[in-house]
């Protein structure tokens, strides 16, 4: 499987290694949970050698799990920049091609637009220290859940501002409410780094690609014809691997 990656968290409770053989099994690079390695006590030259070893091509995934980039609080934020920095340079230390970043979400529910400024200053430092470590970064685009509010390409422009033009950004499918949507941001949003599929069945996320609101066959053309990269998503606690499996077999057998 070409230009596909498998994310971490497919296989939560197996170790790097077990993870770094099944990608080079089937043929796909990895897309490294930070806070996944932290919690299993990976060390940075363990994972560098399991990139050696295998030959894979990797991807990080920040951290973000307690993280808020955009909190009303300056020690919380300061905290989410503090910790996605140590991601930054965990992808620069083991070669990583990219870093996955969410953006922040609203403490409470105010206007959205009150975020704003918060989130905006939270990226222009994140954006001007990785240029400064020479490691690309690229922010996600979220499901439009709980207190998120950076959920559209147009909402992720409003808040970048000037930033904009030098942004790059990871594309979830999954977090698309639609058919059109992925049709409408894949043909008009710039400057996207990577993909991560999965799919949607109302408001649960990162379900079977078979099983969901989002016909991965008829979006097949639009997909293939980018070229990006693909991380296949999930989370699965399990030791049989299912998840991964069945997400493996659909996309064989339809792309």
């Amino acid at each position: 499987m070409t230009n596909y990656y498998l994310s971490t968290p497919l296989m939560w409770n197996h170790s790097m290694e077990e993870i770094f053989q099944t990608a080079k099994e089937h043929h796909l690079g990895v897309e490294i949970f930070h806070q996944q390695v932290e919690f299993q006590g990976t060390t940075t030259s363990e994972i560098k050698s399991l990139i050696k070893k295998y030959k894979r091509e990797v991807f990080v995934h920040a951290f973000s799990w307690d993280l808020n980039l955009s909190s009303l609080q300056l020690e919380v934020r300061e905290v989410a920049i503090k910790q996605t920095k140590k991601s930054i340079d965990f992808a620069r230390s083991i070669g990583a091609k990219d870093v996955t970043i969410h953006p922040g979400r609203m403490s409470i529910h105010l206007d959205v637009e009150s975020y704003d400024q918060y989130l905006y200053e939270s990226m222009k430092e994140l954006m001007s220290y990785a240029n400064a470590c020479n490691q690309p970064i690229s922010f996600e685009i979220m499901e439009p859940i709980g207190r998120e509010f950076v959920t559209t390409r147009q909402a992720l422009e409003r808040v970048a501002g000037d930033l904009w033009e030098e942004m790059y950004v990871t594309l979830d499918l999954a977090h698309c409410e639609d058919e059109a949507m992925i049709e409408e941001y894949l043909l008009h949003l710039p400057r996207i780094r990577k993909l991560h599929i999965s799919n949607h069945q109302g408001s649960t996320y990162h379900t079977k690609l078979a099983e969901g609101d989002l016909d991965y066959q008829a979006l097949k053309s639009v997909i293939v014809s980018t070229g990006l990269p693909i991380v296949i998503e999930g989370m699965d606690t399990g030791l049989e691997k299912q998840l991964l499996k069945e997400n493996i077999m659909y996309l064989e057998e339809n792309y």
